[in-house]
């Protein structure tokens, strides 16, 4: 399952584990307070499937579970992990807070520690973490949380290092296993990524989610035959696993074949399950038509999106679409729609009923592109306002992703001020897996007449093979230069 996405995969991993005394709270680790014992068996019902990636099954069993007991706060909580819309999340993860009271310590710093990553307070999400393997120190499923934050924030071998912890504490845990697939790949060590999630596979044969990891795995790799492979036999476990439609597409975008990669996306329309597999088959559409230089293609799949969004009244749907708007009329050269987008997100976000966290968030999103339109249209006061802005918001965040982010906007702003030397300082330091800055990294080497240095990083960024949005505007241009 791709994208920033992957850390979606995980989010729902760190549920809870448990020694049931009738409805008592005795662990090792992570414990839960429930005052129902029917609830309770929904509610480890409701884990085995979000162990599992069954998010929709396991979504229902939550909700079950706190309508028989309306103070089960976890239950709450894991119902807002399997959310599919930003309202239903921000509802359900508010009431688990509300019931902080009535939850055990191990429950209240897992809780807390979610708050704060959703305040964009990240720094003070880890401590919550860092003190809940303290006081669970043989808790595979706190270690598993701890190592999905250290993944999160490209902290590979720390994440690593936590998901060999539960491995020696529970051998036969199969999502550890994925997660150690993912880091492995991260840090290029591919052979021990693809052991691990043969692992994996042993212990949940019959599940769609090991063959859909090895087949992104394989991509990454430039393995198009393997990965093709593993997508199809996940979808022959699950002919709607909506994640290995994606994955089809994805090897048939690198493999410059974009009518199959849209219909390989169009499937995804036809099985979504829920709003949020409908506005991932927008934004692989939209993203495919940029692959293929035709952003005005891209734009009006976005439009269309938008109206959909509007339809539905869904406010947080709408700020991403402005967002990815004004990055491709950024990207098209169209200075004057890009920055128009940047007012109709910064509006959405403005909204008194934002939630701070995500006004951050998408305040940094315009932040980034009027930077960079400023420093292209050589207002160099402008663009330096904009990036203080984000650069102090950054720091607040402590998010190391975030932050790796604000180094390569100032080698973005760098760059398009012709300080070369500076850009390349800038880009170097920042987010590794971001392709867009390493792309500018290698026009910075051309400028500095590093042709062997540039020619290497093109040739990087057109292996890399991880879809998103920014990828798509320079995997063919990098190409183009090789």
């Amino acid at each position: 399952m791709p994208v920033k996405p992957i850390i979606l995969k995980f989010l729902g991993i760190v549920v809870l584990s448990c020694m049931i005394l009738g409805c008592g709270q005795v662990s090792e680790d992570i414990t839960y307070t429930t005052k129902s014992d029917k609830a309770l068996r929904l509610f480890l019902d409701g884990i085995e499937k979000t162990d599992n990636f069954y998010n929709d099954e396991a979504r229902a069993l939550f909700g079950k579970a706190v309508e028989l007991d309306p103070e089960f706060a976890m239950a709450y909580f894991y119902w807002a992990i399997t959310s599919v819309t930003q309202d239903d999340f921000q509802s359900r993860l508010s009431r688990a807070v509300e019931l902080i009271d009535k939850t055990s310590e191990p429950e209240r710093l897992l809780i807390l520690s979610r708050k704060a990553a959703n305040d964009d307070s990240v720094g003070l999400s880890l401590e919550y973490l860092q003190h809940l393997v303290e006081i669970c120190p043989n808790g595979k499923r706190a270690h598993m949380a701890l190592g999905v934050f250290y993944y999160g924030q490209q902290e590979w071998s720390l994440a690593i290092d936590e998901m060999n912890i539960v491995t020696s504490i529970d051998p036969n845990f199969a999502p550890v296993y994925n997660l150690l697939g993912y880091a492995y790949a991260n840090i290029k060590k591919y052979p021990e990524a693809i052991g691990a999630l043969k692992k994996y596979s042993e212990l949940r044969p019959e599940d769609p989610n090991p063959h859909d990891s090895m087949g992104e795995i394989f991509l990454i790799i430039g393995d198009y035959d393997n990965s093709l492979k593993q997508y199809t036999m996940s979808l022959k476990l699950e002919s709607d696993y909506v994640p290995s439609n994606a994955g089809l597409g994805h090897n048939y975008v690198f493999m410059g074949e974009f009518d199959k990669a849209r219909t390989a996306y169009d499937e995804i329309f036809i099985n979504a399950r829920n709003i949020a597999d409908t506005n991932t088959a927008y934004l692989w559409k939209s993203i495919s038509y940029i692959h293929q230089e035709q952003s005005d293609k891209a734009i009006e799949v976005q439009k269309e999106h938008l109206e959909h969004a509007k339809i539905l009244t869904d406010i947080y749907t709408q700020a991403l679409i402005h967002g990815r708007m004004a990055t491709i009329y950024r990207e098209k050269g169209d200075f004057e729609k890009a920055l128009q987008e940047c007012d109709n997100m910064r509006e959405i976000a403005e909204r008194p009923d934002m939630q701070p966290g995500l006004k951050e968030v998408y305040e940094r999103n315009y932040l980034f592109t009027e930077a960079i339109v400023y420093s292209r249209l050589g207002k160099k006061d402008k663009a330096r306002k904009k990036l203080d802005i984000f650069k102090q918001s950054a720091r607040a965040s402590k998010n190391n992703v975030t932050l790796k982010i604000y180094r390569g906007l100032e080698g973005m702003v760098a760059y398009w001020n012709k300080d070369y030397d500076n850009a390349i300082n800038h880009l170097r330091d920042s987010d590794p897996l971001n392709q867009y800055f390493r792309y500018y990294l290698g026009l910075c080497y051309l400028k500095t007449g590093e042709e062997e240095e540039a020619h290497e990083t093109f040739n990087e960024i057109v292996a890399f093979n991880r879809n998103n949005l920014l990828y798509s505007f320079v995997r063919p241009k990098a190409a183009k230069l090789l």
